[in-house]
């Protein structure tokens, strides 16, 4: 007899099609850094993500204990306060002859060394942040006289050592006067633009935190400690908005109009700076290295803050403190007072540290440079971070109801989630009803629209006080 062409099995088959897996949690915090650590494990390669989770793996950026370079001292001051995985990427630093700089302070006294005729400076909102150890070219003018430079170190107190050889003595050094420091630029321009990295044309190999495109985890904040240069600033920028990570960025720590002028030089709209954290002025911090004080990077010191709230959460969360001795400069904040500099600052898009009423120095501002809530920002990277993570399971499968359902369904879930978390206040996911047409899907494109509303941080308390004679009446009617 011929085949039976219809036949398919005399028994029995089983088909299974397991459903979608969930989207799984919001994920962890995980930052990216890019500086410099002259003393690298050679088995720890430049210019590739290096990652940090414990002390042990951190002594790799200067196994001989010297605290140097700019990735360090950030990676420590983050984990003395928080856990949470850090990629590094190291960069060489340049040796090209720095610039010239000129750098400010304020006399706080004057002294003569009687053995060496020296004049001994103590400063105060000093913009010099770092040691001069080769005093070569360095000079003060005072009153007409000009002096070399002998030393200048930073410890508890701030001390410029000039020479008397010229005629300098303390009486030409008048407390409270502003004096101008002639000397070399701290951060080569070589080393700037290894910073800012790019495509290596020998090799082709990513540099810089450009190599922070390739972490095995997703980034949530990324950072380059100690580097306030614009050139930097607009380079995180731009990355951040390409891999949806909260740039925070140092500034100028120099005085409040300078970090005022470098957030309006932001241009926000397009260019990533709408996510851009700014933080003023640098920090001084103990030194284990040093066994004395040094100044270090505010944007380490917001980090240890990010790190120790959810993604959806402002950094300055419970006035959230900082180890830190003391600032390059003073800020005043008040709680009550809406003209301090501190209020003014905030007003541009600045964050700062502040001493406050819960005890020693804490992170004062919710916003981005562009008076975005940093927090929404968060979420917003959150939710898109997911989407992301979770697209891929489902390319270049039919366009079915079924298929268009699940995805709906799994993202409502992971939002209700969120929502169950308190990271949003709500969210509703639908077909798009004007953008999925006949010809967007005959080209294989249909269009989720996904609304969602977060919470605003407790930035602005009003508290209104009515005295009710009311009240008193009812009293007196009660005793009477």
């Amino acid at each position: 007899m011929p085949e039976i062409t219809s036949f398919v099995h005399n028994g029995a088959s089983v088909e299974s099609k397991k459903a979608p897996q969930p989207m799984g949690p919001a994920g962890a915090t995980v930052f990216g850094l890019v500086g410099t650590a002259p003393n690298l494990d050679p088995l720890i390669p430049r210019n590739k993500p290096y990652r940090i989770t414990n002390p042990a793996q951190l002594t790799a950026l200067d196994p001989s204990g010297a605290e140097a370079g700019t990735l360090y001292p950030a990676i420590a001051v983050i984990q003395q306060l928080a856990s949470v995985a850090c990629y590094v990427v190291v960069v060489e630093e340049g040796d090209d002859e720095p610039a010239p700089a000129d750098y400010t302070g304020t006399v706080v006294s004057a002294t003569d060394e009687p053995v060496t005729g020296n004049v001994v400076v103590v400063l105060k909102d000093t913009t010099l942040t770092t040691d001069v150890t080769d005093p070569t070219g360095w000079s003060v003018t005072v009153g007409g006289k000009t002096a070399d430079v002998v030393s200048y170190t930073i410890s508890d107190t701030d001390t410029l050592v000039l020479s008397g050889s010229a005629g300098l003595s303390a009486a030409d050094v008048v407390p409270e006067t502003l004096i101008t420091i002639s000397g070399k630029s701290q951060v080569s321009n070589t080393t700037v633009a290894n910073i800012i990295g790019g495509v290596d044309a020998a090799t082709g190999r990513i540099t810089g935190m450009q190599a922070l495109k390739n972490t095995q985890e997703s980034l949530t904040h990324i950072s380059a400690p100690g580097f306030c240069q614009k050139p930097v600033s607009d380079a995180l920028a731009a990355l951040g908005a390409k891999i949806y990570a909260i740039p925070v960025g140092d500034g100028p720590s120099t005085n409040d109009q300078d970090a005022i002028d470098l957030s309006e030089s932001m241009a926000v709209t397009g260019t990533g700076y709408d996510q851009f954290y700014l933080v003023d002025p640098m920090v001084k911090v103990w030194s284990q290295a040093e066994a004395d004080y040094v100044y270090g990077s505010p944007s380490a010191q917001a980090l240890a803050c990010f790190a120790r709230v959810k993604p959806w959460e402002s950094p300055g969360k419970g006035r959230m403190g900082v180890n830190v001795e003391a600032l390059q400069r003073h800020i005043d904040y008040n709680l009550l007072d809406k003209t301090t500099s501190g209020d003014l600052l905030n007003r541009y898009g600045v964050s700062y540290f502040a001493r406050t009423s819960r005890g020693g120095y804490s992170l004062i501002g919710n916003r981005t440079v562009s008076g975005r809530f940093v927090s929404q920002v968060g979420l917003e990277h959150t939710i898109i971070r997911k989407l992301l993570a979770t697209t891929e399971e489902g390319m270049a499968e039919n366009l079915t109801r079924t298929f268009m359902d699940q995805r709906i369904s799994l993202i409502n879930d992971f939002l209700s989630g969120l929502q169950m978390e308190e990271a949003l206040i709500g969210a509703r996911v639908y077909l798009h009803p004007t953008l999925n047409t006949t010809d967007n899907y005959r080209n294989g494109e249909w269009h989720i629209a996904i609304n969602y509303a977060g919470y605003s941080p407790n930035e602005h308390v009003v508290y209104h006080l009515n005295e009710d004679t009311g009240i008193v009446e009812s009293f007196l009617e009660s005793v009477l």
